[in-house]
């Protein structure tokens, strides 16, 4: 496993790839010990995830609750269509998607208009989403309401970015973040941090869904 980073060296690694300038982390061995720590909002590791604001709106693929996905191990990435961190990391949710979904691993796409509060043009948001390859789920957060009860207000210390990745276990409960902006399976040199993180999640993932327990690392 690798060694987490002292709070200096991961906020320079998170510099490396990049931050959101509108922003305001039985016998067998617990998965949990399998899994890194978050950067960021790690207070929220361990506990159960909200449920979804009643404003979510789904623009894309079949509307979900958490309730309905219990049993699965659920990736959520908060995004937006002018982000340029997001469609950087478009690629790797596609690839989340497209390897893991016959085992049992759901993604979900949480777009949120920027800034807060502006009018959505949702024939625009769906060919975004056309052209980042997004083939699973997408639903509008209009006024952020999911993202506040998820992130912005939720927890301890400050929220750099708002594009940010939740991991849940088969229970729904938070297994691991990625306090954002960006993560990726490739990309330019410069984005090693990127790349880690991905592979962090990809292996979270794996630990996840190789425990068939509804209450996995619980």
């Amino acid at each position: 496993m690798r060694r987490a980073l002292s709070p200096l060296l991961a906020t320079l690694a998170i510099a490396a790839c990049g931050l959101d300038p509108e922003a305001p982390s039985s016998a067998r061995e617990p998965v949990s010990a399998a899994l890194p720590a978050a950067r960021a909002g790690g207070e929220l590791i361990g506990t159960a995830a909200p449920a979804f604001a009643g404003d979510l709106q789904w623009i894309h693929g079949e509307p979900r609750t958490l309730e309905s996905l219990r049993g699965d191990v659920v990736y959520v990435r908060f995004w937006t269509d002018t982000c340029p961190y997001c469609q950087a990391s478009a690629p790797g949710l596609a690839r989340l998607h497209e390897r893991y979904s016959e085992r049992g691993l759901t993604v979900l796409g949480l777009y949120h208009p920027k800034p807060r509060g502006a009018k959505m043009d949702v024939d625009a948001v769906k060919r975004r989403v056309q052209e980042l390859g997004m083939e699973f789920s997408i639903a509008s957060d209009p006024r952020w309401d999911t993202l506040d009860r998820w992130w912005l207000r939720a927890g301890e210390g400050e929220r750099r970015a708002t594009s940010v990745s939740f991991i849940l276990d088969r229970a729904g409960v938070i297994r691991w973040i990625h306090p954002g902006p960006e993560l990726h399976p490739g990309g330019p040199p410069d984005h090693e941090q990127c790349r880690a993180d991905f592979a962090d999640a990809e292996r979270v993932i794996e630990a996840l869904l190789a425990d068939p327990s509804p209450a996995a690392g619980v």
